[in-house]
């Protein structure tokens, strides 16, 4: 079959002009006056409200703090559409590596919607985390409320460093946080923490403030050990925190649970002494 489609609109064209007939290639069903029924009325009337819409930003999207910037970015997503009808087709891609590379600006046709980080809300199914969004790990340290989000918009910067392909600042702001927030960052798993030898306590669990405060000695004590290679003396203390409280330490991260499966084991609640 020969896809003749200028043909094919120009006989659509000829039909709507002459007779007011519209045609409805979804439904394949032609109509006098544009009257398809009231469902499909009220159908087509949203498909024609979407059909006129601009792009807009997704609901899920990550802000920037300059307003100029997202206005940058809407105007060179219409810039795209235009440039899309017009068949300018490099152009269009340009424009969206270009989005891409300096926002993490991730554009879905089909939805009309653009997204910094990559996160469509509207499309329904679970939602992951936006990228170049990095979770705090562990405790915090000697870092101040103040201090952390300082650290939050250095590793956001960071990000959109890397992205542009600004490797030496981004390796700058990787060297200013260790040095003046002692914060490591794990890329892989877009999380960073502070470098302490405190632990944090992740999850809820029905502890004591004593034997909290018991636990978190104890897993400072085991850092100093294993700083200084004594690592019998570390795996010790981390058995004994297993036996009698149901412990799960996670030393790359710094945190520690309590393991539901385990923690019936010791003396949890049951006024057993420990060390």
């Amino acid at each position: 079959m020969m896809r003749q489609y200028d043909k094919a609109d120009a006989v659509r064209e000829g039909l709507r002009t002459k007779f007011n007939v519209l045609i409805d290639d979804r439904l394949k069903q032609w109509s006098v006056n544009g009257d398809f029924g009231e469902e499909h009325n009220a159908q087509r009337e949203l498909a024609d409200k979407f059909a006129n819409r601009g792009y807009i930003k997704s609901t899920s999207s990550l802000s920037l703090e300059d307003p100029e910037e997202e206005e940058y970015i809407q105007f060179h997503i219409d810039a795209r559409v235009q440039a899309k009808k017009q068949k300018n087709f490099d152009t269009a891609d340009k424009i969206r590596l270009d989005l891409a590379q300096r926002f993490d600006v991730m554009i879905n046709d089909k939805m009309k919607l653009w997204s910094i980080g990559g996160q469509f809300e509207e499309l329904g199914g679970k939602m992951g985390k936006p990228r170049g969004v990095y979770t705090r790990r562990g405790a915090l340290g000697d870092l101040s409320p103040e201090e952390e989000e300082a650290v939050s918009k250095m590793i956001t910067d960071r990000y959109h460093a890397k992205k542009q392909k600004n490797f030496d600042v981004a390796d700058e702001i990787r060297d200013e946080l260790l040095k003046k927030f002692n914060v490591r960052i794990d890329d892989r798993s877009n999380e960073w923490r502070v470098d302490t030898e405190d632990y944090a306590m992740a999850g809820s669990n029905s502890l004591t403030e004593d034997e909290v405060a018991f636990i978190d000695g104890k897993l400072k004590e085991r850092f100093y050990f294993k700083r200084e290679r004594q690592f019998e003396e570390a795996d010790a203390i981390r058995d004994h925190l297993q036996e009698r409280f149901g412990i799960q330490v996670d030393d790359r991260v710094k945190e520690w649970y309590v393991d539901s499966l385990l923690s019936g084991v010791g003396g949890v609640g049951t006024g057993e002494e420990g060390e």
